[in-house]
């Protein structure tokens, strides 16, 4: 009795896209929505972790660190092919139903959290008996945990706060791979540094459904900029492109494409932006349902420009982070050097979750 229902209960599905797999992810999102699966942002509201494709040394280290935010019950798998889905969210939900071993899952990792805590303690004791952990890493975090800001000097002479965030490599409507480091001064970007994880492992492959991969990324930019219901509207369009009902997905295209065109507001929040020399978000939101719309009526297409993570820097520096977002929303990201995070990420930042 107790499994049936858990069996009927939806999965909170965390998905993580490894660089070059974005074809998995879209099948896997659009298999579990049909199924009324609930897809999460947040590791603390899913309950599956799903990995897209097989994660690079830095990626796995930030994937554990996921794994050990998510509440029990909980389940992760990873999988490499589109037609393994199904079979996946079948075990994820028999995983999940199986009780007695998420007890005995959860009681050892108390288990190994208590012996660390232990043994962090009696590292920090000295002879004496007294505790001397030092009180450096207390001095960087503010209210509720939060990083406090470092000081520089203004134009003026006059000293403003400054801080440093830390944006990807899993975040919603955010390339995959991609890790961007910002310093702020108020709103503003003063300095930034991008690069891709695990690079040494990065496999790039042409997309098998162009159409499906060009809506997906067209939607992307509408979410960041704030058009829920369009955005929403995008992703059922590239559902029906991805699961082969190409009829249905031209049909509701069009309006869609319409709609976003005429769009003054849409028009105003998003020109000026520049991704390119005289081509700016707008231009590429507009590009990518073009793109989608001559893939769905089978007719040759114009590859998108793709932006090695070198150049996102000169892109973003000057701008607010909204309209940062926008911009890198609106690229398609490559490597350009070699960048490891994971020792950082250890320490006082953690991967950002949207």
């Amino acid at each position: 009795m107790g499994v049936t229902e858990d069996r009927r209960r939806p999965l909170h599905v965390l998905l993580v896209e490894v660089p070059g797999n974005g074809l998995v992810r879209i099948v896997c999102e659009a298999t579990a929505a049909a199924a009324g699966h609930i897809l999460a942002v947040h590791p603390a509201e899913s309950d599956v972790l799903l990995v897209c494709g097989t994660p690079g040394p830095e990626l796995q280290t930030l994937l554990d660190r996921v794994w050990d935010q998510m509440p029990y019950p909980k389940h992760r798998a990873t999988l490499t092919r589109p037609d393994e889905i199904a079979t996946v969210l079948g075990a994820a939900q028999d995983a999940l139903a199986n009780r007695p071993a998420q007890r005995s899952a959860a009681r050892e990792d108390q288990d190994t959290i208590h012996h660390a805590d232990e043994s962090m303690h009696h590292d920090d004791m000295t002879a004496d008996g007294h505790d001397h952990t030092s009180m450096d890493h207390m001095s960087m975090s503010g209210p509720g945990g939060y990083p406090l800001a470092d000081g520089a000097d203004d134009r003026d002479g006059l000293e403003m706060d400054v801080l440093h965030r830390r944006l990807g490599p899993i975040l919603p409507a955010w390339p995959a791979g991609v890790v961007l480091d910002v310093t702020l001064a108020g709103d503003t970007i003063t300095g930034a540094s991008a690069s891709m994880i695990d690079v040494d492992d990065y496999q790039h492959a042409e997309p098998q459904n162009v159409a499906a991969i060009a809506l997906d990324q067209a939607a992307q930019v509408l979410a960041v900029a704030g058009w829920d219901a369009a955005a929403a509207r995008t992703l059922r369009v590239r559902d029906l492109a991805v699961t082969g009902r190409r009829d249905q997905a031209r049909k509701r295209l069009l309006p869609l494409r319409r709609r976003v065109e005429r769009s003054l507001l849409l028009r105003w929040s998003l020109n000026g932006l520049q991704v390119r020399p005289g081509v700016d978000v707008r231009t590429v939101l507009l590009a990518r349902l073009e793109r989608a719309t001559v893939s769905l009526n089978a007719a040759q297409f114009e590859p998108e420009p793709s932006t090695t993570a070198d150049e996102i820097p000169a892109l973003i520096e000057g701008r607010d982070i909204g309209s940062a977002r926008l911009i890198v929303a609106a690229l398609t990201v490559h490597p350009g050097r070699r960048t490891d995070i994971t020792e950082q990420a250890g320490t006082t930042r953690h991967p950002h979750h949207g």
